[in-house]
């Protein structure tokens, strides 16, 4: 019994490691540059992030949500989609920025 406790610790450990990889490819597959804005808000919102739209004249628009851990404090997932220089209806860029944790 005590093996296969001692198997399972790194199990537990990995899923609550933080792949910041896999955030950027889910986000680079919900969201495009060059998609109207309204439906990029909509996309991550059904994704459960919260998006700070504000006046809606901001170059930039701060998404964010939850990553829920199970031994360790939640995270912090963060994104900005930019608006193109051209059209502020229109994503212009998609920074995936660094998930933040508690220490």
């Amino acid at each position: 019994m005590r093996r296969i406790l001692l198997a399972a610790v790194p199990l537990v450990l990995a899923a609550c490691s933080i792949d910041q990889s896999r955030l950027g490819h889910f986000v680079t597959q919900t969201v495009q540059p060059g998609m109207p804005m309204e439906q990029a808000l909509v996309r991550m919102q059904a994704e459960g992030f919260y998006c700070n739209a504000g006046s809606g004249a901001d170059a930039v628009i701060s998404c964010t949500r939850t990553y829920e851990r199970l031994v360790q404090k939640n995270c912090l997932e963060r994104v900005d989609l930019v608006r193109s220089a051209s059209s502020a209806k229109t994503v212009g860029a998609i920074d995936v920025l660094e998930v933040k944790c508690p220490k």
